[in-house]
């Protein structure tokens, strides 16, 4: 079965697709219908809704110098209406994600997120859906969301005109207007329709105290049109923000408050309530400050029409602000506390029933549905709405409970998975010769074991089966559970071989250095200590006879060491830094004595000057962009037999590196190939080889460490922002190709130091190959623990990098070593006379 590097590649691969999908596997309870809402003699509170959204508008200025800011709708708000602060239940991670919170009343994940990445985004169901007609003044963006915000009447959808300037005032005063010549003309319509929305977004950055004075008056404006439109006072307004940015550096601020102010028909006016209140006015009147999430805002909405909530909404209807019959508020409590049970209900029977789970069961639901009606029909209306609206947290709690339900059990069945796999790449490791004693080659386990172990197996994977297959567990599901039995079946076919394994003596070292990678994720001293500890043991028997190639040595690795202890170089801006490391890198060859022929010179010259045009005047930059493109395809294409051909693929490969970069980051790394230079060619003075043992090691270490001494993954993303500042600049289509160029020329670096000076390490590629795998598969295993998807961007985003580069790294150094065989490794070269 591991027959060829390919097996060992899918099953490497395998782990990792299985994480993903862990990941990004959806939580939603799928498809629902919507709440039937009692037909009522009473009329709902409002025919219509306005909802204007103000972007970057934060709590503290809206409220800020006793509302002095705001003075007209000072006004309203001192006689009518509630006024509060808005906070997100979690961070949000998209820039659409707080107005689908707002309009669909749930929060949108980074796994919802990342897979609307993958594909298309589904369709939200919104309150735009529950509504008879609905309106927007929106980005494209938005309505490509809410796709039903779109009527076939013309007037039912304007989005910003093309010819508008970008200018955050000149967009919002083209949508008041816009608004405004429609409220003119075609909403006549409109008179005696009910369930109406309007959505009002003015686009724009955090206002100033200053700029809010025209803000409110556009709000004021658009209010008063509203009304004369509409004078039947039938209309309900909300004006809030967007509800906070998505966090993606910062630490993750889940209490990002937005204000919102709720006032016209239905909307209760509450002079003095316990809890936070903020001054009203210069006089210094103080009035209730409510505080509320998105999704309770969008029940709010919902009860204020009339409308079912929608069917994905986790808010919960607030009590008491609704200016209507107790009669109806208990029936909107009611109708909202039954779109919560569906949802709860759904997810509890997308899951296992025989195993114990949240104590909320289908008998107590169907016991508050049953008692519901009975407090219902004995008009009981002010017991009904306690129970209802006390009984809504409940569910709240049994659908958080099963959105992670198999996650953690998933995690564990790829633990189990990966270290069946860690096993076998142990048992497919050789002795690498002739061991001091007999002892150090062990003998497999005895075939009678071996048979309880294979028939306990095949019982244990069995039994597993039967009962997914009971319990109707979902399909992805079942594959990662079965994961396990996957590769321990592998593992015992494997030991049915009976291989000589390696002895546990051998492998101590290959632990260790996998274990002080490790730690590099975690403090980048520690892989600095170990770099030092490994070089220095490597090249140990250099200590006893010093020459100046040996103390030059010696200074890079110092120097080397001691560079983990400064700041972070990568994702840094110094373009002085750059330029001395372009000077470096065109002045190395000469000072190393490096023949090469004059088309490097030529093409390296011309680049290189490019590059310090770019950094110093910057005159046309696009012309840089397109020779360092143009220069990077005659690298990755060009192939001419040299004897030097290790170092003219040094150079070139530094030159690319260097175009890559934005501070010193280049003169690290290539110290690093020449300390590793340096270091292999004492030994090979000395008549030293390595074995495919010792090249694993060197591969690890090395390329690990030309990462962590300049920065670390979370640093990728300061790289990213800064990405056009690098010689490549930055576009939508290659951002990603410069960035993993950043990241794998220092290992392609590494092999070619490598493979030119050990041509024979080419026929130990397999063993190189495992050993490898297996420090990678023990590495992620520990980063598998440490993924998340909640908090910042940055920190999901780093840590699940972390877990698949070092999964995948095997992967990409196999294909590298081919490409380091290719250009410096020639069989043409190994055939000439030493």
């Amino acid at each position: 079965m591991l027959d060829s590097n390919r097996s060992f590649v899918l099953f490497q691969l395998l782990l990792l697709f299985s994480v993903v999908l862990i990941y990004i596997r959806s939580t939603s309870p799928g498809s629902l219908e919507p709440q039937e809402v009692e037909p009522l003699k009473e009329p709902p509170p409002a025919d219509r809704l306005v909802v204007l959204v103000r972007d970057g508008l934060s709590a503290q200025t809206f409220l800020a110098n006793r509302c002095t800011n705001v003075p007209q709708l000072q006004q309203l708000f001192l006689h009518q209406g509630l006024v509060g602060i808005s906070r997100p239940e979690t961070t949000t991670y998209h820039s659409i994600s707080p107005y689908i919170s707002l309009f669909s009343g749930f929060n949108e994940d980074a796994a919802t997120v990342a897979r609307g990445w993958l594909g298309n985004s589904a369709p939200i169901d919104s309150i735009f859906d529950r509504c008879k007609r609905s309106f927007a003044w929106t980005t494209r963006e938005l309505i490509s969301r809410f796709p039903t915000i779109e009527r076939p009447r013309t007037f039912s959808f304007e989005a910003f005109g093309e010819g508008v300037t970008k200018s955050c005032s000149e967009l919002e005063d083209f949508v008041c207007s816009s608004v405004q010549r429609f409220l003119g003309g075609a909403s006549r319509l409109l008179l005696n329709s009910t369930e109406v929305i309007f959505f009002i977004h003015m686009t724009g950055v955090e206002p100033s105290c200053e700029s809010l004075q025209r803000i409110q008056e556009n709000v004021w404006k658009l209010y008063k049109s509203f009304e004369k439109t509409f004078p039947d006072q039938r209309t309900v307004y909300l004006f809030t923000s967007n509800l906070g940015d998505p966090q993606t550096k910062s630490e993750s601020r889940p209490a990002v408050e937005s204000p919102f102010f709720l006032w016209g028909s239905g909307v209760k006016y509450i002079k003095s309530m316990p809890g936070r209140s903020f001054v009203a006015n210069e006089t210094g009147s103080r009035l209730p400050l409510h505080v509320l999430n998105p999704p309770q805002l969008t029940a709010l909405m919902s009860a204020l029409l009339g409308v079912q909530p929608p069917v994905n909404s986790r808010g919960m209807l607030p009590k008491g602000v609704l200016n209507a019959s107790l009669r109806y508020e208990a029936n909107a409590m009611l109708t909202n506390a039954k779109q919560l049970l569906a949802q709860a209900r759904r997810l509890r029977e997308l899951h296992p029933k025989k195993i114990p789970a949240f104590w909320l069961n289908f008998r107590m639901m169907d016991n508050f549905v049953r008692e519901s009606l009975v407090l219902k029909h004995q008009r009981r209306f002010r017991a009904l709405l306690e129970y209802s609206c006390n009984f809504m947290p409940v569910l709240i709690m049994g659908m958080d409970y099963f959105k992670d339900y198999y996650r953690h059990v998933l995690v564990i069945a790829v633990s189990l998975a990966g270290l069946g796999w860690i096993y076998c790449l142990r048992c497919r490791l050789t002795g690498g010769g002739k061991c001091r004693n007999q002892m150090e080659i062990q003998d497999v386990t005895s075939s009678k074991c071996l048979v309880y172990a294979r028939g306990f197996h095949r019982l244990l994977t069995g039994v597993l089966v039967i009962f997914m297959m009971l319990e109707r567990i979902p399909l992805m599901v079942q594959a990662i559970l079965l994961m396990p039995s996957l590769y321990w079946r592998t593992t015992l076919k494997v030991l049915g071989e009976r291989p000589r394994m390696a002895c546990r003596k051998s492998l101590i070292s290959t632990i260790l250095l996998a274990f002080i990678c490790l730690g590099g994720f975690f403090r980048r001293y520690i892989l600095a200590v170990g770099y030092l500890g490994f070089a220095s043991y490597n090249n140990r028997v250099a200590f006893r006879k010093r020459g100046l190639q040996f103390y030059l040595w010696l200074l890079l690795l110092l120097g080397l060491t001691a560079l983990s202890v400064l700041p972070e170089s990568l994702g840094c801006s110094q373009p002085s830094a750059l330029v001395f490391s372009i000077l470096l890198t065109l002045l190395r060859p000469l000072a190393c004595g490096v023949y090469l022929n004059f088309l490097t010179w030529l093409s390296n010259i011309l680049v290189l000057l490019a590059a310090l045009e770019y950094i110093l005047i910057g005159w046309h930059p696009w012309i840089t962009y397109m020779v360092s493109w143009i220069y990077l395809g005659f690298v990755a294409i060009w192939q001419r037999r040299n004897l030097q051909a290790s170092e003219v693929f040094f150079f070139n490969l530094s030159t690319v590196y260097t175009l890559t970069c934005t501070s010193y980051e280049s003169v690290v790394i290539q110290m690093l190939a020449m300390e590793l230079q340096l270091a292999l060619r004492m030994k090979q003075n000395r008549n030293e080889c390595i074995g495919p043992k010792t090249a694993a090691h060197y591969i690890l270490v090395y390329s690990w460490y030309s990462l962590f001494v300049i920065g670390s993954f979370p640093a990728f993303d300061d790289y990213l922002d800064i990405l056009h500042e690098t010689c490549f600049g930055y576009s939508p289509l290659t951002y990603g190709l410069v960035m993993v160029l950043k990241l794998i020329l220092p290992w392609l670096l590494v092999l070619c130091i490598l493979a030119g000076n050990y041509k024979n390490l080419a026929s130990h590629e397999r063993q190189i190959f495992v050993r490898l795998l297996l420090m990678s598969s023990a590495m992620s295993l520990a980063l598998l623990h440490g993924i998340t998807d909640v908090g910042p961007w940055r920190e999901i985003l780093s840590r699940f990098a972390e877990f698949a580069v070092v999964q995948a790294f095997p992967v990409v150094w196999l294909l590298l070593w081919r490409l380091a065989q290719l250009k410096v490794g020639s069989k043409w070269m190994s055939q000439l006379p030493k």
